[in-house]
């Protein structure tokens, strides 16, 4: 789950990891299985693992991280400045094809598996997530991969 927040003093995005709080910033926070990554587009927040032995870290604007209940990911730049969703993309910057698919099916009714084969399958590009199976066409066609449809509204993707 994805949002873009926009707040000023006082606000605090609570995730399963922990806590983000706004230093008066416009700033997105996506809940994973396992993780939370936060991006910074504006001004900057305090990132609060939720084992509290475990510092606090502060993220300026054009830096993203990910991070889990006890240990904050190193910190990457990022060139956006809003978050692609909100523009109506989905991108893949060396993202592994399970995550992409996890991602992309937050855009699209049913359900998408990936076979474990290739799930570490590497991902790079930005995709109009206005029609989501030309995206699952463009993967059928370009990697070793083939798409079946078990099901109406289940898609698997499976080696080629």
């Amino acid at each position: 789950m994805a949002y873009l927040v926009n707040c000023y003093r006082n606000c605090i995005v609570d995730t399963l990891q922990g806590s983000v709080q706004a230093l008066g910033t416009r700033f997105s926070v996506s809940q994973h299985e396992n993780r939370t990554q936060v991006a910074v587009f504006q001004d900057a927040v305090e990132i609060h693992p939720v084992d509290t032995t475990f510092a606090k870290q502060t993220l300026l604007a054009g830096q993203q991280v990910q991070f889990t209940s006890n240990h904050i990911e190193p910190i990457h730049r990022h060139s956006q400045d809003k978050p692609a969703w909100t523009e109506g993309f989905i991108v893949a910057d060396d993202l592994p094809l399970s995550e992409f698919l996890l991602q992309l099916s937050r855009y699209r009714p049913g359900y998408i598996t990936c076979d474990p084969e290739i799930a570490d399958l590497r991902i790079i590009g930005s995709y109009p997530l206005k029609d989501t199976d030309k995206i699952l066409a463009f993967l059928e066609a370009n990697l070793p991969v083939k798409l079946t449809h078990p099901l109406p509204f289940w898609v698997k993707v499976l080696p080629r």
